[in-house]
């Protein structure tokens, strides 16, 4: 029996068993999938990433000098396999984690390909395999196609269609913006809240390039700093007649701001139009919280994700987002859940230098932390 079990062979857990192998600790990982990084390996083929390469990399190794500083969805899955090419771990494909449980010397764990107690437990199936699919009133009764962004792989597959996109975050915008190619004015994106529309490149600079060099200076000008620099919008956002917050102090609803310029060009040139929230659906009709209503083919929900946490069987506490409570929620200095020793999250933090600068951070936290815990 190995000491320590993995549950998810994406970045996360990838990650965590580079840091687990170099410290030395017995370890195996799991995934439902068939493949490594399922979630990156069918993605539509316009996805960029919104952080830059140079912090975005698998641990130990930078990503190819000939990659874009914002590679795409596809480049970065090429990365991915390279590395685990060139860092081989005991990976477990197509095993279903049905149950984790409290045991005597550590957790039960009950999968597909047999059950067996492991010391630690860590919780790495991250959220996107867990689409979230809001309650909209008439659902049921919508003729067209409803699908999450989750299934949205090729937008060629949507050519000439009427399309109503429920969700005003990155996510939603990036569809619209690739949907608008192949069905130009048919696309509808829904705001119920605010948006921020701010600059990629303020003042000429990446984004991610002034996150580097803020955070090196004193704490009480990182903020002040941050607001001015990275927040950057266009002056003519307001004359859209859109629902759009200036600045990042103005914002009520969207907690990520679109960055560049690609959606305000679609948007400019009428290829994607923007309207209020949905309220229902009636058979063909998408109604919206204005009244008016329009006659849709497909309507994409591009609303988020909730953790995969299906199988913990314990009671947890949880944040806005589901994700639970760590031991220290402050910053990304403790990855056991609170009041479970053994039991650790990697991949919960997405803010910041982005999501996968953070499982570099958390999975080497986590290592030292169940060495500790395995010596204890």
């Amino acid at each position: 029996m190995r000491d320590v079990l993995v549950i998810g062979a994406g970045p996360a857990g990838l990650s965590s068993g580079y840091y687990l192998q170099k410290a030395g600790i017995d370890f195996e990982i799991v995934d439902r999938a068939d493949h490594i990084g399922s979630t990156w390996a069918h993605l539509y083929p316009s996805l960029k990433l919104n952080t830059a390469s140079i912090v975005s990399h698998m641990p130990g190794q930078p990503m190819p000098l000939h990659y874009p500083l914002l590679p795409s969805g596809r480049q970065y899955y090429a990365h991915l396999t390279d590395w685990v090419r060139r860092h081989p771990l005991p990976v477990h494909l197509s095993v279903q984690v049905k149950r984790v449980s409290p045991a005597a010397s550590g957790w039960y764990v009950e999968t597909s390909a047999g059950d067996a107690e492991y010391r630690a437990v860590i919780i790495a199936s991250g959220r996107f395999g867990n689409p979230y699919i809001p309650p909209i009133p008439g659902m049921e009764t919508f003729t067209g196609t409803l699908l999450h962004a989750h299934d949205f792989h090729d937008p060629a597959d949507f050519a000439g269609k009427r399309v109503l996109i429920v969700g005003n975050g990155p996510s939603g915008a990036d569809a619209a913006v690739a949907l608008a190619a192949h069905s130009p004015g048919n696309v509808l994106l829904a705001i119920r809240s605010d948006m921020v529309i701010a600059r990629r490149n303020p003042y000429g600079i990446n984004e991610t390039l002034w996150k580097i060099l803020i955070h090196r200076l004193p704490q009480r000008w990182q903020k002040p700093l941050s607001d001015r620099l990275l927040f950057q919008s266009y002056p003519d956002v307001h004359t859209y007649g859109l629902p759009l917050a200036p600045n990042r102090d103005d914002r009520k609803g969207t907690s990520v701001p679109i960055r560049g310029p690609e959606f305000l060009r679609e948007l400019r040139a009428g290829r994607i139009r923007a309207v209020r929230g949905l309220a229902s659906l009636q058979g063909r009709c998408a109604v919206l919280e204005d009244g008016s209503a329009h006659e849709v083919d497909v309507v994409l929900l591009a609303t988020g994700y909730r953790p995969v946490l299906d199988y913990l069987d314990i009671d947890f506490d949880t944040d806005d987002q589901g994700w639970p409570l760590r031991a220290t929620e402050s910053d990304i200095d403790n990855t056991q859940l609170r009041g479970y020793p053994g039991l650790y999250l990697v991949g919960r933090y997405y803010r910041g230098l982005g999501a996968f600068y953070n499982i570099r951070q958390e999975a080497r936290q986590m290592a030292r932390e169940v060495s500790a815990y395995l010596a204890s």
